[in-house]
């Protein structure tokens, strides 16, 4: 029986809009009501199907983004197991000019499954394969991310920041004809907005902070992302440091005339240190004379922000033109204490202080070690029994070498409990430095017989100085400090030249001078000549042992020498009176040992060595009348007391000619020699 509706001409039944419908219907749940604000478009399709508002703790944000929603009966998947929609052009353009994020979502029935895609990710990658992608009819959109309550969450997300910047750039985007200035804006991947004001401020407020923790770099990364008429003084100064501290001379002195324009702003101590940090970049660039340049610096010794690193200077200053006998170091090592000290308000000052400190006493070490051994060396030559003092020595090289270590780990345990990455990187590149001098100088008294050689010993230890330098080399690269990236390539450039590695000397020598040339620093540059024209440490000490006999004629020669006055030792030794009526004082002469001289005859002695400096003998008579020995180095032109650099003084075999005679001058006039002393 038939109904009435069969005779009735009704619209037919759609199933693509009863699926359309399902979607909306199974979409709306995964959307919880507390977080978002479904609106459907009720006028006639243009592309968007929904607008969702985000709903944030119980209030309306009217952050919103927009869908475009699509269904599907079946879909098959592809070889990656991603989905293909094709998206007409016109619409991609419809929904951008939206300006609020937008997404398409896609229903596919038989999985019952819904996939999406943000709008701006698949322009993204539109634009880089095509670049005239407007022109083209529809695109491939392949998409494979599910959503789900993750997927939903991370929409949220990004829909809040995407919509805070907006608000955000409306704020500070000033429009023409408001009289406000127009200001630089940047905004990173992170929807993170920031007008330079808002820079400005912060450099001001924790720019020194930054510098101090050595990440200089971040403080021009900022400075990139300002105009260029920054007037405050302030700014300027601070970005010039940090210019300064990565190697950017000129832009820092740019800055630095910005700085003094409007100098009157800045206290006291920021102008001392605008004209400290102009007078280093200006000598370091080779504008300013080093007399003019000390005459600066002399004058901002009172500075609160500067005082301890200049008198930190002078002190080393002091020590660098001593004759680094122990006196000399007792009076270093007492000023840095009190330099220390003194600074106890500031931690960082007082890491740096110790730091250097680590280089100088190290030095020391190794050079009290050298000197002694190369003395001893000498006795050993003239025929004295060296095998208790030997011990002695060795024991009391250890006993330094402990100390010195305790006080490295001392420092480096204080640094990590900073997190001071700087001073960390500090201390370990002076550690290097005097454990590679430590390599060398061991090595070369091997090769001169005497002592054992250690060169496996040494292979181990200077790749582990090398992985050492590596790791602080590329922590300077990522600061940009260039200046002391260049000390740490020439430690390693040395010990390259020492291991006799040509290719990874020669690579790191390129490498300094790229940079040198690059950042036209011309004060590292003398330096980088003078080092890689055999100034090496290695090479500076083996051109001296090279120098000493060093042919078989002067092997000869010397040995005569040294026979010679053996048999003078022996003629004396007969001739000596069991006792002496006249008052004597005691000299050391190195490397012959100690004399007796007739206190009443020091004029002839005088004579012997060529001694006529006023102040030198006036500093040998206090000696003298003081019961203190001096020591007086005859391998050289006797110009000051102290061993000097012990052997190294040496003129090869005409040092010893010269001993051969002085020694035959004393045995004349009866300054005898303490053999057994």
């Amino acid at each position: 029986m038939s109904e009435p509706l069969d005779s009735m001409k009704l619209p037919q039944r759609s199933i693509q809009e009863e699926l359309e419908q399902l979607s909306r219907d199974k979409l709306r749940p995964l959307f919880s009501q507390e977080l978002f604000l479904i609106r459907e478009e009720t006028l006639k399709d243009k592309g968007i199907d929904l607008s969702i508002e985000l709903r944030y703790k119980n209030v309306h944000t009217n952050f919103r983004f927009i869908v475009q929603l699509k269904a599907t009966q079946s879909k098959k998947a592809n070889n990656d197991d991603t989905y293909s929609f094709q998206i007409e052009t016109s619409n991609i353009q419809y929904l951008l000019n939206s300006g609020l994020p937008a997404y398409y979502i896609t229903y596919i029935k038989q999985e019952d499954c819904f996939y999406y895609e943000n709008l701006q990710d698949f322009v993204n990658r539109i634009s880089q394969n095509k670049k005239l992608w407007i022109h083209q009819g529809s695109h491939t959109l392949r998409t494979a991310k599910k959503l789900d309550k993750n997927s939903i969450s991370k929409i949220y997300q990004e829909v809040k920041e995407r919509c805070q910047l907006s608000r955000e750039l409306i704020e500070k985007i000033p429009i023409k004809g408001t009289g406000v200035d127009s200001k630089k804006i940047s905004v990173n991947s992170g929807y993170k907005i920031t007008d330079e004001s808002s820079i400005v401020q912060l450099t001001e407020k924790i720019g020194f902070t930054i510098i101090n923790e050595g990440r200089s770099k971040e403080v021009v990364s900022l400075n990139e992302k300002v105009s260029n008429d920054i007037k405050s003084s302030l700014y300027n100064l601070i970005v010039g440091i940090a210019c300064y501290y990565t190697s950017n001379f000129y832009d820092a002195l740019a800055h630095f005339r910005k700085s003094r324009k409007f100098k009157t702003e800045l206290s006291q101590d920021y102008k001392q240190s605008l004209e400290y940090f102009d007078g280093v970049v200006k000598f370091s660039l080779g504008l300013l004379s080093e007399e003019d340049y000390k005459e600066k610096i002399n004058q901002l010794k009172n500075s609160i922000h500067l005082k301890y690193y200049i008198e930190l200077d002078e002190i080393k200053g002091r020590y660098i033109n001593s004759s680094y006998n122990d006196e000399a170091f007792k009076n270093f090592k007492n000023d840095i204490e009190e330099l220390v000290k003194s600074s106890e308000d500031s931690k960082l000052t007082q890491l740096t202080i110790k730091c250097e400190y680590i280089l100088f006493w190290g030095k020391k070490i190794n050079l009290d070690f050298f000197q002694s051994v190369c003395k001893l060396n000498a006795q050993h030559l003239m025929g004295m029994n060296t095998f208790d003092l030997r011990k002695e020595q060795a024991e009391e090289f250890i006993a330094q070498k402990k100390k010195w270590i305790s006080f490295c780990r001392d420092i480096d345990l204080d640094i990590s409990e900073r997190t001071d990455n700087f001073s960390f990187c500090f201390s370990s590149l002076n550690q290097c430095k005097v454990n590679f001098e430590f390599i060398v100088m061991s090595f070369l008294l091997s090769q001169n017989g005497t002592v054992e050689s250690t060169l496996p010993e040494n292979e181990e230890s200077l790749q582990t100085i090398l992985k050492d330098l590596k790791q602080v080399s590329s922590y300077y690269r990522s600061i940009q400090h260039i200046e002391n990236l260049l000390a740490v390539l020439s430690t390693q450039y040395e010990i390259y030249v020492f291991k006799k590695n040509s290719k990874a000397s020669q690579s790191t020598a390129s490498e300094m001078e790229e940079l040198i040339e690059f950042y036209e620093l011309k004060e590292s540059k003398s330096k980088f000549d003078f080092l890689i024209n055999g100034g090496t440490t290695s090479e500076q000490l083996e051109s001296l042992f090279s120098a000493n006999l060093n042919t078989k004629k002067n092997q000869d020669e010397y040995n005569s020498l040294i026979n010679e006055m053996k048999a003078i030792d022996a003629l004396e030794e007969k001739e000596r009176p069991k006792n002496n009526a006249h008052e004597t004082v005691v000299v050391d002469l190195f490397p012959i040992q100690y004399f007796e001289i007739d206190k009443s005859r020091l004029e002839t002695f005088y004579k012997i060595l060529k001694i006529e400096n006023p102040d030198l003998i006036e500093n040998l008579n206090f000696f003298f009348d003081n019961g203190i020995v001096p020591i007086l180095n005859i391998l050289t032109e006797v110009k000051t007391e102290g061993p000097l650099n012990g052997n190294l003084e040496s003129k090869g075999i005409d040092s010893w000619r010269k001993i051969k005679d002085i020694r035959l001058a004393l045995y004349k006039n009866k300054f005898y020699r303490q053999i057994n002393n």
